[in-house]
């Protein structure tokens, strides 16, 4: 029983291809805007704008 909870003690290292990364942080910037305009932080206009400069830094990162 010892061995069980030692073995979910330890932490495990997810690994990630700088691909994997990069869309991750996208994914967490887009939420998080979207999370300012539900709390009207930011207007419709601000959002896509937002949202948009998001997918054109994916293009360049990729190129």
């Amino acid at each position: 029983m010892k061995d069980n909870k030692e073995k979910q003690n330890k932490s495990e290292n997810i690994e990630l291809s700088e691909e994997d990364k990069i869309a991750f942080v996208k994914a967490m910037k887009i939420g998080y805007y979207k999370e300012f305009h539900k709390q009207g932080l930011i207007t419709d206009q601000q959002l896509e704008m937002l949202i948009a400069m998001q997918d054109r830094t994916d293009i360049s990162q990729t190129a």
